[in-house]
């Protein structure tokens, strides 16, 4: 069963929600552990692998517009991964990114042989299996706004609108990059942030999909 990591991201921002992050612990971090796949024993071949992946992924010089395909070892030990980092983000918020990521999903999922993490401004997934070049929708995560809008269907037209847009946009920037955000007002003092992005290895239909 391929895999490649379809990352569909849209930031809907509010006034209230325009706290400047930084790039440490994440407090939109969302991750999942899939149990399905088995899990690996500590000092294991497996594990010595998945650290291998964890060391190139820190230590990356080439930024590659802020995607890596990596594998470490052979069947039945292989471990493959995919990260990729906002598009907006540069070399640096990528490498610390990561590295917080990999720290997370250490903690959260230990000895998983597959997970996905999910962070403000990078996703990494690692497995047993291929990872790189077929679309695939799950697992996922969703994080809830709970702040009103003043007119809800205005808002949503407004925001389908924007998404249907950047949606197109971003599925025809070719193979390096596929990310486009861009933002729209909704009445007089509402304004809506959106921004999308597609793992570079799918194709333009699949990201539009």
């Amino acid at each position: 069963m391929g895999f490649s990591i379809l990352l569909l991201l849209f930031y809907l921002i509010l006034p209230l929600f325009l706290a400047i992050h930084g790039l440490g612990a994440d407090p939109l971090f969302q991750h999942s552990c899939i149990s399905t796949a088995g899990n690996y024993s500590a000092n294991s071949t497996y594990q010595a692998n998945l650290n291998t992946i964890f060391s190139q992924l820190t230590s990356q010089s080439d930024f590659n517009y802020g995607f890596y395909n990596l594998s470490a070892g052979r069947d039945p030990n292989q471990v493959n991964a995919i990260a990729l980092c906002r598009g907006d983000r540069n070399q640096e918020d990528c490498n610390s990114c990561l590295n917080e990521s990999i720290s997370e999903l250490s903690q959260r999922c230990p000895f998983s042989k597959e997970v996905v993490g999910w962070s403000e401004f990078c996703t990494l997934r690692y497995a047993h299996r291929t990872l790189f070049g077929d679309m695939e929708t799950s697992p996922d995560s969703c994080l809830l706004n709970t702040q009103n809008v003043t007119n809800v269907d205005e808002f949503n037209q407004a925001l389908d609108n924007l998404l249907n847009n950047l949606s197109s946009r971003a599925a025809a920037e070719g193979p390096l990059r596929k990310y486009a955000a861009d933002n729209t007002t909704v009445g007089v003092f509402q304004r809506v942030y959106a921004l999308v992005q597609c793992s570079p290895d799918l194709s333009e239909q699949e990201c539009g999909d």
